[in-house]
């Protein structure tokens, strides 16, 4: 008499409900091991998002940077900075690009009256506020005649703003740097950020908000930053063109270095790639970290149905007298540890994706939860019931009926 796979279900969950005790103590291996999958993966998952947001709040995927490799020995001691003549030069043969600017970066005190504040001062180009997508809110921003002409004139951060003038319109007033005068022509848009990935801020540009904005030309003559450029900014005119162009960038850096790699250029596509990469690297660890767990609890699983066949000995000779199949023994044994191990990863998936949240507050980092990952998580504890369950199924089903009769 064969038994329908419906009966078999019916008869694991009912053993199942039947030992709850037992039954509770044998998945907490298995809840555990899928909580963990859970939690972490959302970690990983945060953190990538996290990250992509701040790079597309940047710029984008099409920009370009080239910066100091402070990593460099250097043993020719040549130049780590640009001058403006090999900036203007860098972009003279490049004119493929959307947007080029170079910039100077200066610590700096503010006055305004009795007011004083502190703030990062910037020497750029007009193509800044491109590049970083970032603009005036009120009045305007440098121009190219700001550059050429040299002109004493800032735009303000919205921080800097609110501590210097509070609310009183700042435009066409006056402000002193390091005691120079320059002529306010505008105030930067308020950047925000929700994240909880910053442990000082609630708003990781606030960096920006405290900085200020003048042609990189003043910069150089009024603060004696000759040849002094940190860094130069591209922006591709998309971001399949980056690759290309940033390859490009890297020959007419190393040939104004006499090939020594003195700077980094880096593209944002090619850091949004290897982050993605590393991410992967990550959840594959923790993956198999929080396996661990769910392997002990597989053995504790097998060891529980190993215990489970020897109780039911006599039940499995009856069943086998009456004319079931090795096969429906065998399959009934198996379901029952299939269903025992998928129960613990459907309350360890439930318990994880509550808790995650409250993670991710304790740990000041943003989570995101995937649908993939549940299905990953309850299709492993389903294949841990199904390894760790076949051993005590082929036991159960290759018992000789006769002795399994007089079993007692």
């Amino acid at each position: 008499m064969a038994i329908s796979l419906t009966e078999s279900v019916y008869i694991g969950f009912q053993d199942f409900w039947t030992r709850k005790l037992r039954s509770l103590v044998t998945i907490i291996g298995i809840i555990l091991g899928t909580m963990s999958i859970i939690v972490i993966l959302s970690l990983v998952n945060g953190m990538n998002q996290e990250t992509m947001k701040w790079m597309t709040e940047r710029g984008g995927l099409a920009k370009i940077t080239i910066s100091r490799n402070w990593e460099s020995k250097n043993p020719l001691k040549l130049p780590d900075y640009f001058s403006l003549k090999e900036v203007l030069l860098i972009k003279s043969l490049v004119p493929e690009v959307e947007a080029f600017n170079a910039t100077i970066y200066l610590r700096s005190i503010f006055k305004y009256g009795a007011n004083t504040t502190f703030s990062r001062t910037v020497g750029t180009f007009s193509d800044f506020e491109i590049i970083e997508e970032w603009s005036a809110d009120r009045g305007r921003f440098i121009r190219n005649f700001d550059v050429t002409e040299n002109n004493n004139v800032i735009v303000l951060g919205n921080t800097i703003k609110n501590e210097l003038f509070g609310s009183k319109n700042p435009i066409g007033q006056t402000v002193t740097v390091r005691g120079q005068q320059f002529t306010v022509i505008g105030i930067m848009k308020y950047r925000f950020m929700e994240s909880n990935n910053n442990l000082f801020s609630d708003n990781p540009f606030e960096y920006m908000n405290r900085t200020s904005v003048i042609p990189i030309s003043t910069m150089i003559n009024k603060f004696g930053q000759k040849d002094a450029i940190d860094e130069i900014t591209i922006r591709a005119k998309s971001a399949d063109e980056a690759i290309a162009l940033k390859n490009k960038l890297e020959d007419i850096v190393l040939n104004l270095r006499r090939g020594q790699d003195i700077f980094n250029v880096v593209s944002a596509q090619e850091e949004a790639k290897k982050m993605q990469e590393s991410a992967l690297m990550f959840k594959i660890i923790f993956f198999f970290i929080s396996s661990i767990s769910l392997i002990v609890g597989g053995i504790v699983i097998m060891n529980i149905m190993l215990a489970s066949v020897q109780e039911r000995t006599r039940e499995i000779g009856v069943r086998l007298a009456i004319g079931a199949r090795r096969f429906d023994i065998f399959l009934q044994f198996l379901i029952q540890s299939v269903l025992i191990t998928f129960t613990g990863g459907l309350v360890g998936v439930l318990l994880g994706v509550s808790i995650v949240k409250h993670v991710g507050d304790f740990l000041k980092t943003s989570t995101l939860v995937d649908i993939n990952m549940i299905y990953i998580a309850l299709a492993v504890s389903v294949g841990i019931g199904l390894i760790f369950g076949i051993f005590p199924s082929v036991k159960a089903s290759n018992l000789d009926p006769v002795e399994a009769l007089r079993y007692e």
